[in-house]
């Protein structure tokens, strides 16, 4: 092979995983930029990016796009906020120290680690404010061989705004319930016939209604500088940095009512939904700063090379306190209806700690559109090679039994570095009396039980530090061919080299090492049909790969011993769906059906044949989705959508205790074997409408919109002893949701004044749950804004 087709092969091969923009100002268009398997983006159904070769009706998979004005209208300040608006995702508190990191689940499958930003990885954990986003894209489907590891259920792709050859800016003021104060300011400036710049700000100090001593303030900005705009010669560099000061909510613990197998939070059992458990030195204090480059060449008519590359560094401060378990006792007193009995609830929880953690990616691509044969062919061909690291360091102290002092700091056990910053503890391994809210001070411990300390002693077991880094390298391919003008075939494929290496260093000093490493295969095969230009009907085969320490950054515990050499799971998508444009394109319809099989990794003992490790359950899921977005007249806009899940668990494993001297033994479940699929609704829907009645009076909108999801199963607790499992002891479940919000505006001028409304039927809902705890949602919330623009 030539070194001229090296070039072009190695160049060729990348928007089938996320390249980036073809020019700066069309910031809308997800890096993915496979034929018509790129996200194509629309800021309204009439818009289509010129910089794709089709259009978000030939895309060959469900697809959902959160417009720039769906996220002004309806005064969303974080990508959590907006992703309420799609059917099919579901918002999970997180664990082992990941709480308010945006974790997402996608069809039922684990999405934190893909998120993304102008289709390049955001590597760090937190809270990710939308102040420079214009717009959220949800890729569903088979995602494998676009993005790599992960990507089961599909990938999340934030769009910045990115600058454009005219001068603009606005400024926008929000005020309302909860404490709630906003202030964004977005400008763009010209800088030459080609260059711009654009400059974003934020400022937001927000509480939560009705959830006492809950609290964020955070700032940030962002700049985009782009030249070459509108030529075949494009360069972008952007920066952007947040910080955020939180007090981290980890809700109220799910009891169990006793005699029943279902347990639903305490608040559906007469507990206040404001109350807060914690202490008010727990803390989540966050900083992210990303750097991105984008360029693209047009090299000819048909051939396009593009590359990007970013660099993101996080620093995190976390210290939560957590009531993790309300037992027999505990849940005895909370029902019993006795004033006299005090309910008390066990804290648990790692002790706190300080995270640094960067991550660098670069995605280079080259399109070459030529005929195959006589007929119509596009392949697109690149590597994505990207590090990321992580490094904590927890404080790892104990105290003498019976101190309960605040504000001193406790004395060291062996070495400087276990101080924890002044004023800050871990309230571990306390009692909480459910009725007796621990802010602020240790106000409940006179009903503790003996014995009962402030802290947790974590000296000899816990960690001390926790390192972890990783590697991947990886080369894909697509090729697009058009058999006749309507019907198509589209065939990826990608492989990826995945290493990761974790290290754990205990009080104790002593080190543990672990390392896996993992080639990935991700195929995927697209039959796709357009009879005409508004109607596009699509079948896609592909699968994932998930590999063993995926989550360096995320997880407590990156990689565990006995699943290090463990093979990646493995899961394949099959769907089927159509996309019909109607009314002239001003509205689209959309719908899909699908079956997502999921596999564990499992190890066998080869001396005795059984389980000896195992990465999870065997799950399925079928459904269908259903969409519509656009203008159904010219003063209605509509954006609505459908999810309905059958989400199974096919193969579940309870297993004993391993030892240095017994090996696990591990059966089947046949008590979880059938259930539904943690974290997964049966249905879920949405709707967004605004009207403007301008006929009626100028400049004045209204609009509202209904979010729903079903109830759903969080944790599923075995009798008996394991491997030799019983029966079930324990559903834990949280019960529906259902919010309806509205808004009005008013524009006169260069200004605008509106009130947005949310849950407007001060329903109980919950927006974050976990296998033992659940997040009671803000009550009715009024927010008044106004907006200038210059």
């Amino acid at each position: 092979m030539s070194g001229n087709s090296v070039i072009v092969i190695g160049s060729l091969l990348a928007a089938a995983s996320g390249s980036g923009f073809a020019h700066a100002d069309t910031a809308a268009a997800i890096a993915t930029e496979i034929a018509p398997v790129v996200v194509e983006a629309k800021r309204s159904q009439a818009l289509a990016l010129s910089v794709l070769p089709g259009s978000i009706q030939d895309t060959p998979q469900a697809v959902t796009v959160i417009t720039g004005e769906q996220l002004k209208a309806q005064g969303v300040s974080g990508l959590e906020q907006a992703l309420r608006n799609v059917p099919g995702i579901t918002i999970a508190i997180g664990e082992g120290g990941t709480l308010n990191g945006d974790q997402f689940k996608i069809r039922g499958f684990d999405a934190k680690d893909d998120i993304y930003v102008d289709g390049l990885r955001d590597f760090g954990v937190y809270t990710r404010d939308s102040f420079a986003y214009q717009e959220v894209q949800v890729l569903k489907g088979p995602s494998g061989a676009l993005f790599g590891r992960g990507s089961v259920g599909g990938a999340i792709n934030t769009v910045s705004k990115a600058p454009k050859l005219r001068e603009a800016g606005e400024v926008d003021a929000y005020s309302g319930s909860g404490n709630y104060y906003r202030l964004l300011g977005d400008y763009n400036a010209p800088l030459g016939p080609t260059m711009a710049v654009r400059l974003n700000l934020m400022a937001t100090s927000a509480g939560v209604v009705d959830r006492d001593h809950i609290f964020s303030k955070r700032y940030g900005f962002s700049g985009v500088l782009g030249t070459g705009i509108g030529t075949d010669t494009t360069f972008t560099l952007g920066f952007l940095h947040q910080d955020d000061r939180r007090r981290p909510d980890y809700g109220v613990t799910i009891v169990q009512r006793p005699g029943a197998l279902r347990a639903l939070p305490a608040t559906e059992y007469g507990l206040p939904r404001s109350t807060y458990l914690s202490y008010e030195t727990d803390a989540d204090h966050t900083r992210a700063d990303i750097i991105t480059a984008r360029f693209l060449k047009v090299v000819s008519p048909n051939l396009t090379l593009t590359s990007d590359t970013r660099l993101g560094t996080y620093s995190r401060y976390f210290q939560y306190t957590t009531v993790d378990t309300c037992n027999v006792a505990c849940t005895t007193a909370f029902f019993d209806g006795n004033p006299a009995t005090v309910p008390l609830a066990n804290y648990g929880g790692s002790s706190p700690y300080k995270q640094r953690a960067w991550g660098a990616q670069n995605i280079t691509t080259a399109r070459l559109d030529a005929p195959v044969l006589g007929l119509r062919n596009a392949v697109i061909a690149g590597f994505d090679l990207s590090y990321q690291s992580n490094k904590k360091h927890f404080y790892v102290y104990g105290l003498p039994a019976g101190y309960a002092t605040r504000n001193t700091i406790p004395q060291p056990l062996t070495a400087p570095n276990y101080y924890p910053p002044v004023g800050y503890y871990v309230f571990s391994a306390t009692a909480a009396n459910l009725h007796c809210p621990a802010v602020g001070t240790v106000n409940c411990t006179t009903t503790n039980p003996a014995g009962a300390t402030v802290f947790s002693n974590l000296a000899a077991a816990g960690v001390l530090y926790s390192d972890g880094d990783a590697t991947d390298g990886g080369v894909f391919l697509t090729d697009h061919l058009w058999l006749t003008r309507s019907l198509s075939v589209l065939a990826s494929v990608r492989e990826d080299r995945y290493v990761a290496n974790y290290t754990s260093t205990a009080a104790t000093f002593a080190t543990t090492g672990i390392k896996s490493t993992s080639n990935l295969f991700n195929p995927r095969l697209s039959v796709i049909w357009e009879p005409s230009d508004a109607q596009t009907w699509y079948v896609t085969w592909g699968r994932a790969a998930t590999p063993q320490g995926t989550s360096i950054v995320g997880a407590a515990t990156a990689i565990a011993v006995t699943a290090r050499d463990l093979q990646p799971e493995i899961s394949a998508t099959l769907e089927a769906g159509a996309k019909v444009a109607l009314m002239d394109g001003k509205l689209s319809a959309t719908a899909s059906v699908f079956r997502i099989d999921k596999s564990n990794a499992v190890q066998t003992d080869p001396s005795t044949g059984f389980i000896a490790a195992n990465s999870g359950d065997k799950q399925r899921v079928e459904g269908f989705e259903l969409g519509l977005l656009g203008k159904v007249t010219r003063a209605w806009t509509l954006t609505a959508g459908y999810t309905w899940l059958d989400a199974r668990i096919v193969y579940d494993l309870s297993c004993s205790t391993a030892t240095s001297l017994v090996a696990a033994v591990c059966k089947p479940n046949p008590y979880v074997i059938g259930q539904t699929v943690e974290f997964t609704p049966r249905n879920a829907a949405s709707v967004w409408t605004t009207y403007d009645l301008a006929a009626l009076v100028p400049g004045l909108t209204i609009g509202g919109g209904v979010t729903y999801q079903g109830p759903m199963n969080v944790r599923y607790t075995s009798a008996g002893t394991a491997p030799n499992v019983t029966g079930l002891s324990r559903i834990a479940a949280v019960p529906k949701a259902l919010s309806f919000d509205g808004v009005v505006t008013w524009a006169f001028g260069r200004w605008k004044v509106g009130v947005n409304g949310y849950n407007l039927g001060d329903r109980l809902n919950y927006t974050q749950v976990f296998g033992n705890r659940a997040v009671p949602a803000a009550g009715r919330t009024v927010i008044a804004s106004l907006s200038v623009t210059f």
